[in-house]
């Protein structure tokens, strides 16, 4: 938000009163920042949003206006090969760092922000306590972002070999032993991407993409979205992504007509017979 301000909104409105600004100048506002061409449709609605919160809902609610459509894509997520294949890549704390990604769905910041004492190995699974933001400790996103996290033995090994005798401090961190930021982590992971020869993906991609695992290997939906701190199952069904492979296996299983296909269609064996005597 306050770059939407610094960037855009003092730029343009930053010498008016608030209760000068109109719908009419709202809308030249919309049309030259398409006509720039460096914003998306969701950016520019995501600005916009800033300024109706300035604005205040009294002042902008009977206003009709004429915002860029933002086409509908699939959110990229990475599929459980993808993961695997960028942990095998990764290398030291990074491995460590993008298998934790993978294998709890945590969102980044909740990574980088988790302490030694947050993590109970013995008993296969962590706390989630804090995130961080821009180099800072923060709260969690919502009151349901505080929750326990149950891990697989393997990652378990994972974090206890990289901690060792360790006892207390950030899980993972720089150099200087101050927090990852995002922007240090994409870089990383973008960088392994192309060495894959991979799809370009962000690091929301590991929320997604264990969503999805969760969801296609039947785990209830109320455990999935404990585990990945939703506030809703709604959300989380926004985070569920089904593979082409899954959808073709789950219509094969579910299959009317069975698997007996011979060279004129499928054989319908007894149910052919019964049709043809009744």
């Amino acid at each position: 938000m306050g770059q939407h301000i610094d960037k855009y909104l003092l730029p343009r409105f930053g010498n008016m009163p608030v209760t000068a600004i109109d719908e009419r100048q709202v809308q030249e506002f919309v049309a030259a920042l398409n006509r720039c061409g460096n914003l998306k449709p969701k950016s520019i609605r995501n600005v916009i949003g800033v300024l109706k919160l300035i604005l205040g809902e009294k002042v902008w609610r009977d206003w009709n206006l004429a915002l860029p459509e933002v086409p509908k894509m699939e959110q990229r997520f990475f599929t459980e090969d993808e993961m695997r294949m960028i942990v095998t890549q990764a290398k030291g704390q990074w491995r460590v760092l993008f298998a934790t990604l993978a294998g709890t769905g945590l969102r980044a910041g909740e990574v980088f922000g988790l302490h030694v004492e947050d993590l109970e190995l013995p008993h296969g699974r962590l706390r989630v306590r804090r995130s961080v933001w821009h180099g800072q400790e923060v709260s969690v996103k919502t009151k349901n972002g505080h929750r326990v996290v149950h891990i697989e033995p393997a990652l378990v090994e994972m974090l206890r070999q990289h901690l060792g005798t360790r006892t207390t401090g950030r899980v993972f961190h720089t150099r200087t032993g101050t927090p990852f930021s995002k922007d240090n982590v994409r870089r990383k992971l973008q960088s392994i991407l192309r060495t894959l020869g991979l799809r370009k993906g962000g690091l929301h991609a590991f929320r997604h993409g264990r969503v999805s695992i969760l969801q296609e290997n039947g785990v209830p939906g109320d455990l999935v979205k404990e585990w990945v701190g939703h506030s809703s199952l709604r959300t989380t069904s926004r985070y569920t992504h089904f593979r082409d492979g899954y959808r073709q296996q789950i219509a094969a299983k579910v299959g009317l007509f069975g698997s007996d296909v011979g060279p004129n269609g499928p054989n319908f064996g007894e149910v052919a017979v019964e049709s043809k005597v009744a």
